[in-house]
């Protein structure tokens, strides 16, 4: 049985004497507790299961003061747009939004005891979602209910939704390798930079446990929520590969690039940096230095062991996404409004990722994915070489931008995805990723679409191939219309059918192209920011 040494020292005697008096309560999803039976009904649970959720109504029973058995579930039509439980079997975590007991009200959290049958759940979290004063690791903020986080945290600490988190310059969790911990962040939290040199990182060693829900998501934003750069943005360094060293340095550290005294890159490519689930980053970006700036989401040797899934990066000064080295996957990113590259990455970066849809404003960005190996020696090793599949890119003819910039030795598979509507949907630079395309394996783009750009294809910097003919020579591959209603696909789309499942136990299998099936399979409703 899983064993939770940080709760709080009154959290099981407040668990019982809660459980024991009246009712959950999560706003339209009621959970009552029969005092005369020791259950609880929770008459709205949606479980999410990667892909796709389905609707129950459960009852548990309790059997200590802080265990629970699920003693029976029955499905219920989907309940979507409201307030509601929600058991997400990826982290094992039920999220119940308000726990009212007489006039307080609480978020609980439970979590499935592993192996369990029946399944069994042990109370981990239990908080008051009035604001109760800031924590000891913050100062009182500037309006009530605010508090201020600043400085190293090199404790294990959580964020809850029941108060206005504010950062104040950089914010670092945990040491370099050295005194990590742990930052958590329930559903619903929000935390919000005041000016460009305001950011949140998450140092080697360290990780963040940012699990929101699809009804309750966890935002990052700017003060006035209207422009972007309004805030610094989000960082998070691991210990995976990197190639940014001497090729005779055996475990390669290599400084950031913004902030150049922070350090990533080991020998890890499993290494976790935690959970991030349901998250907006809104409005953030700053430059450090002319070409040195901090994104919306940068991952600096961020390793495999990281959880990245459903996150939306909007409004970024600088890239949405950028990956340098590391080996971390990701799927349902939604990148809007970006500024600059909406997907970046380059020292190395080997991971994965599925579901992506990138949407360029009509005034302003640059390229929807901009992608290098090493810009100095474009050919070190760890060679970037991801593996992407069923992205959606919608560009805008505003700028010198390509849907895909393949430069500076990058290797890459590209499967079941569609680019539309930029200057130049796929662009080769260079000898040295011209010279992949000859290497199997090594540059691919299969069962995809472009169509709708000024070009659909070019070349620059010496490039050695024809964009048109690497396209044209490999399966699946078309220039017809996708036939695209905004992101979605319209009935009778060519998109519906054409794809393929990609062999890697990541990817979940596919028959279409892009990011998502058909219109009824709008995966970026309700948690997203509005785009």
């Amino acid at each position: 049985m899983s064993r939770f040494g940080n709760w709080h020292s009154q959290l099981t005697a407040l668990s019982a004497a809660v459980l024991s008096t009246i009712s959950f309560n999560a706003q339209a999803a009621t959970a009552t507790y029969n005092p005369a039976d020791s259950t609880v009904d929770l008459p709205i649970v949606e479980v999410l299961d990667g892909n796709s959720s389905s609707f129950y109504s459960a009852k548990l029973q309790l059997v200590s003061d802080n265990e629970l058995i699920l003693i029976e579930a029955q499905p219920i039509p989907a309940s979507k747009g409201v307030q509601r439980n929600v058991f997400d079997s990826a982290t094992s975590a039920v999220h119940v939004a308000a726990v009212v007991a007489g006039s307080d009200q609480y978020y609980a959290k439970l979590r499935l005891v592993p192996g369990s049958d029946p399944m069994r759940f042990t109370l981990e979290q239990l908080v008051n979602n009035q604001f109760q004063g800031c924590p000891d690791f913050s100062t009182p903020g500037p309006s009530a209910g605010s508090c201020v986080l600043s400085g190293e945290i090199k404790r294990d600490i959580t964020l809850t939704k029941n108060t206005l988190w504010i950062l104040s310059g950089g914010v670092f969790i945990g040491g370099d390798k050295v005194d990590s911990a742990i930052l958590t962040i329930n559903p619903g939290t929000q935390i919000f930079g005041q000016q460009g040199a305001d950011f949140l990182w998450i140092r080697r060693g360290s990780k963040i446990m940012a699990e929101g829900t699809p009804d309750n998501p966890i935002v990052f934003s700017g003060p006035s929520q209207q422009a972007a750069g309004e805030w610094g943005g989000l960082i998070l360094s691991g210990q995976a590969r990197i190639n940014g060293c001497n090729e005779d340095v055996a475990v390669c550290e290599v400084a950031n690039e913004a902030i150049t005294s922070e350090f990533s890159g080991g020998n890890n490519d499993a290494d976790s940096s935690g959970i991030l689930k349901y998250v907006q980053i809104l409005f953030a970006g700053f430059a450090v230095r002319p070409d040195e700036e901090l994104n919306g989401l940068t991952m600096n040797s961020v390793g495999s062991g990281t959880l990245v899934d459903y996150v939306h990066v909007h409004a970024g000064l600088d890239d949405g996404i950028e990956m340098f080295g590391g080996a971390v996957n990701m799927k349902h990113l939604v990148l809007t409004n970006i500024e600059d590259d909406s997907l970046d990455w380059g020292l190395g970066w080997r991971g994965k990722a599925q579901f992506v849809l990138v949407k360029q404003s009509a005034n302003d960005g640059d390229h929807g994915i901009e992608a290098d190996n090493n810009p100095t020696n474009n050919n070190l090793q760890p060679r970037s070489k991801p593996i992407l599949s069923n992205m959606t890119f919608i560009g805008t003819p505003v700028s010198q931008s390509s849907g895909v910039l393949l430069r500076r030795g990058t290797g890459v598979n590209i499967w079941n995805s569609v680019f539309t509507q930029f200057r130049n949907c796929l662009t080769i630079d260079g000898e040295a990723t011209s010279a992949l395309a000859s290497a199997p394996g090594e540059l691919t783009i299969n069962h995809s679409f472009v169509h709708g750009c000024e070009n659909n294809f070019s070349e620059s910097n010496n490039a050695t191939i024809s964009t048109a003919d690497w396209f044209n020579s490999q399966a699946g591959n078309s220039t017809a219309d996708p036939l695209l209603n905004g992101y979605l696909p319209t009935f009778g789309s060519p998109l519906t059918l054409a794809g393929t499942a990609v062999s890697d136990a990541f990817f979940t299998p596919v028959d279409y192209v892009g990011a998502f099936r058909d219109a009824d399979d709008d995966w970026t409703q309700e948690w997203t920011f509005p785009f």
